[in-house]
């Protein structure tokens, strides 16, 4: 019998392990499942690709989760609710604050086959510095990060007939040149089509082949089928109970090796239910708080702009990458021709000629341990899981960060424009999605993270982790590219000893 995989979560992390498993394995099989619906075709494809507005909306709907038709969880894109985070289409709230701790009062993610990547933006930037790893390698980051680039097709944008975009690049590198602070374009995973736009990259992208039926023999993607426990015999994962979400029915279903992917909230969410608790299980919860402003273009900048054709926002996004010691957090800036932030009537900002600029400065947050999630079994989720807990707050390091940032911010915003009514402003705890360190990986067994390097729950044979909660380091950057780097290399491994058991 071939040796079995089973793959917890459909997300770029999981296809990754899918499709590295079945090419460097000829005689694997793998199971992939994934709790929420199929909600584009390919599977997993962006939703930006797809080109009615109707269907898109329904794509991002059917991703809000069980409750989205009720309203209890699903929420309308660009809806700031009140005492929580503000969450985009497709997503849904996970959890709620711990008793005391107002500091993120939920977070959000997508559930969908392809997870997050049916609606992220595709900005792929790479660690730097301490935002990498200190145990893998420098030559072992390298090659896995090209890997992964290759998997999500990263595309670095040349600008070329893009004026505003070449516009706005130069003034903010003449603003920084003399600090020695780096501008450049922003790295985005997608494919650039002839007639100058863009096919944006989603989770079917990562999956290659195995998104059109390659390896139907092989290679198995069951939508709206919940992983509710991961079983063990003799301290080894053997498999784990799922769930069809449709009928309520039960099953186990027995695997060589089981790899949980499912999120930074609720990969530790099934570690708990499972019975597997090691100390640093939810702790050193991360994200990168965001400083966000949108800036209304001057015209001496910009000229008004061209109606005759529009300008493909990717082109025009500038960043300004992490520097410890210039510039110690990330920035984006990205051109749109109308406000990305609704404006009051009577503004002067608004319908403003030669456009705006949106620009986020990503802050690092140091990883402590009482940042935590925390599971309660007498309160259970939707799903009927523990429910999920969230214990979260900046300190002084993060708030000198801010203070610093916003001095950097301002010359930006200076050198374009002026920023619009109430800009700029911190944006609410867990707005960026990007959740990390939940389950993070470590050099040792030491009470301060859940895996190793190749990303192995400790101390669980046949059980390894994927996704964002593995990136243990203070990040200021989209972790997209970093998580799928590490699973290319937890993947590659995995491959390995399966061949050697085989």
């Amino acid at each position: 019998m071939n040796p079995r995989v089973l793959v917890v979560g459909s997300g770029p992390t999981g296809a990754t392990y899918a499709r590295l498993l079945l090419e460097q394995v000829p005689d694997v099989d793998v199971l992939m499942v994934e709790a929420g619906p199929t909600v584009t075709r390919p599977p997993g494809m962006n939703v930006k690709n797809v080109p009615d507005p109707d269907e898109q909306a329904a794509a991002r709907l059917a991703s809000q989760g069980r409750s989205a038709q009720s309203g209890v969880s699903g929420i309308p894109g660009g809806v700031v609710v009140e005492g929580t985070i503000t969450a985009r289409q497709g997503t849904h709230l996970i959890g709620r604050a711990a008793d005391g701790s107002p500091g993120m009062p939920a977070a959000a993610g997508a559930t969908c086959v392809g997870g997050q990547g049916v609606h992220w933006t595709c900005a792929t930037p790479a660690p730097t510095g301490p935002e990498r790893m200190p145990f893998i390698a420098d030559e072992d980051w390298g090659e896995h990060l090209a890997v992964a680039e290759d998997l999500l097709h990263v595309h670095r944008p040349s600008f070329d007939g893009a004026p505003q975009a070449q516009a706005i690049l130069d003034r903010i590198r003449n603003e920084f040149a003399p600090d020695g602070i780096t501008v450049r374009p922003l790295p985005v995973a997608a494919d650039p089509r002839e007639d100058g736009s863009l096919r944006w990259s989603g989770t079917d992208v990562v999956l290659g082949s195995l998104a059109d039926g390659a390896h139907a023999d092989r290679f198995t993607l069951r939508a709206q089928t919940l992983c509710i426990r991961v079983l063990r015999e003799g301290g080894r994962a053997v498999g784990a109970v799922l769930r069809d979400q449709r009928t309520g029915a039960e099953e186990e279903v027995r695997a060589d090796a089981v790899v949980l992917a499912a999120d930074a909230l609720r990969t530790p969410q099934l570690l708990w239910a499972s019975g597997i608790r090691p100390e640093a299980l939810g702790r050193y919860l991360t994200e990168h708080p965001l400083l966000f402003g949108v800036v209304a273009v001057r015209p001496d900048v910009l000229s008004p702009r061209d109606d005759a054709g529009p300008v493909d926002p990717i082109r025009a996004i500038v960043a300004i990458p992490f520097d410890e010691e210039r510039h110690p957090y990330s920035a984006q800036m990205m051109y749109s021709p109308v406000s990305p932030v609704p404006l009051p009537e009577g503004s002067r900002f608004r319908d403003n000629a030669a456009g705006y600029v949106g620009m986020g400065w990503g802050i690092r947050k140091r990883p402590r341990p009482e940042d935590r999630l925390t599971f309660v079994d007498d309160e259970p989720d939707e799903n009927g899981l523990p429910g999920i807990r969230i214990a979260y707050e900046l300190t002084d390091v993060e708030e000198a960060d801010f203070e610093r940032a916003r001095k950097h911010q301002a010359r930006a915003a200076a050198a374009l424009g002026e920023f619009v009514d109430g800009m700029p402003r911190v944006m609410p705890a867990g707005s960026s999605l990007h959740y990390m360190g939940t389950v993070r990986m470590g050099e040792a067994d030491d009470g301060t993270s859940v895996c190793d390097s190749f990303s192995r729950v400790w101390g669980v044979p046949g059980l390894v982790l994927a996704g964002n909660g593995l990136i243990p380091t203070a990040n200021s950057m989209n972790p997209t590219l970093t998580s799928v780097a590490l699973a290319v290399r937890g993947a590659t491994e995995l491959a390995a000893e399966l061949a050697k058991e085989a």
